[in-house]
């Protein structure tokens, strides 16, 4: 037994084991005391730096993955702002188009009163009574009314006027009705009332419709006439629509019309023979119905304006299908923005819960951890104790003694 303690290799005045000389037994039983003895080191602080390394590791860890799941939610959002901002532009000229759809209707019905009117106009210029140049005057203002107001819009979004007044084609206006390359194109109509009169000599006689002149044109309407007076003076070729015409004859199956116009009036009238084109709702200034000289008349003119209510109700209806089509266009492109509004809703609900995720896996590995590291430290105490009981009995204190 002697034998086998001293080939320990310990010495007795120097052993990190024993301690100094016959004080062994207490240098390990002091060691089980505190926890942290020499044969095992201190437990506690090992253990605390080991629990300090694991909650940095942890750390990074959760801080990485969070990172990662924050990056793809991010690429997410990226791609859904992209498409939501192209569905704006198309929102907004869906807009546009439903703004241009409205300003229509309220012209019609603004055009549906003048013609409501007019009808008292007329009827005043056959009162006796009444002033009758007064109602002629209040007419023809009706009329340039009316033509103003199917013109008020921009030619961009002007869907009852700024037509092609050399062909008579109606406005478009076109949109997009979706981010790809899909559009909406809507055909407008007129609510104006033009005309021209292509003469039998070429001339084309085409009034300014935001006033109260015709002039004359040559090369189909491309070109202003000029006039030499009988002074020897060049004019323009052209006279005011309020008492420079006088209708002479006009046939409302073939459309001939025959009329004088006084470019000056010292000179005699020229007699122009054509043809009458009209565009838009029909109606015509005073000077095509003879200043309303006569009830025969008075009730052309009344038949026009049914007839101009008429083609106005019709142009109601374009507008109506229009609408029609700009409103379904406006609910889709609303929803699209409605599902790319829940889109972003669910990434932030998966973002989160992600996030939870990740946070609740962390916390049980490191809870884990954190209990392996305590039964490790119970483990160690165990056999700390152990030792200790084991140097602390009389066999074992007898051998350190003989070995003293």
């Amino acid at each position: 037994m002697v034998g086998i303690i001293s080939s320990i290799p310990i010495t007795v005045t120097g052993s990190a084991l024993l301690g100094t000389g016959g004080s062994a037994a207490a240098s390990i039983l002091g060691a089980s005391e505190d926890g942290a003895g020499a044969l095992f080191g201190n437990i506690g602080s090992t253990q605390n730096s080991l629990l300090q390394q694991i909650k940095t590791n942890a750390s990074q860890r959760l801080a990485d993955a969070q990172a990662a799941v924050n990056e793809q939610a991010a690429d997410r959002n990226n791609t859904i702002n992209a498409q939501n901002e192209r569905w704006i532009s198309v929102k907004a000229q869906i807009n546009n188009a439903k703004i241009a759809v409205e300003n229509g209707q309220e012209s019609v019905a603004a055009v549906a009163n003048t013609l409501l009117l007019m009808r008292g106009s007329i009827a005043g210029t056959g009162d006796p009574a009444q002033n009758k140049q007064l109602f002629i005057d209040q007419f023809n203002a009706q009329v340039t009314l009316i033509n103003n107001e199917a013109d008020s819009g921009g030619p961009a979004f002007n869907l009852v006027g700024n037509i092609n007044r050399q062909d008579g084609t109606y406005n478009t206006l076109e949109y997009r009705n979706s981010i790809t390359l899909d559009s909406t194109t809507l055909t407008g109509t007129y609510i104006g009332s033009d005309y021209r009169i292509e003469a039998n000599d070429g001339t084309v006689w085409i009034p300014d419709l935001g006033s109260d002149f015709l002039q004359a044109y040559g090369n189909n309407g491309t070109t202003e006439q000029e006039y030499t007076t009988g002074a020897g003076q060049t004019i323009t070729k052209g006279t005011s629509t309020r008492n420079g015409l006088k209708l002479l004859s006009y046939n409302p199956q073939t459309k001939a019309i025959s009329m004088e116009v006084s470019v000056v009036p010292d000179d005699p009238p020229i007699i122009v023979n054509g043809t009458l084109k009209k565009n838009g709702i029909g109606v015509m200034q005073s000077w095509f119905y003879n200043e309303f000289a006569t009830n025969a008349d008075r009730q052309r003119a009344f038949a026009d304006i049914n007839a101009a209510e008429i083609n106005l109700s019709s142009a109601s209806g374009d507008l109506q299908r229009s609408a029609t089509q700009t409103a379904i266009d406006d609910r889709h492109a609303n929803a699209a923005l409605s599902a790319l509004s829940q889109q972003t809703i669910d990434v932030r609900n998966d973002q989160q819960k992600q996030n939870q995720d990740i946070q609740l896996k962390a916390a049980q590995q490191y809870l884990a951890m954190q209990a392996n590291l305590q039964n490790m430290q119970s483990q160690q105490a165990n056999y700390l104790a152990a030792f200790a009981s084991f140097v602390g009995d009389d066999f074992t204190q007898s051998l350190l003694d003989i070995n003293t």
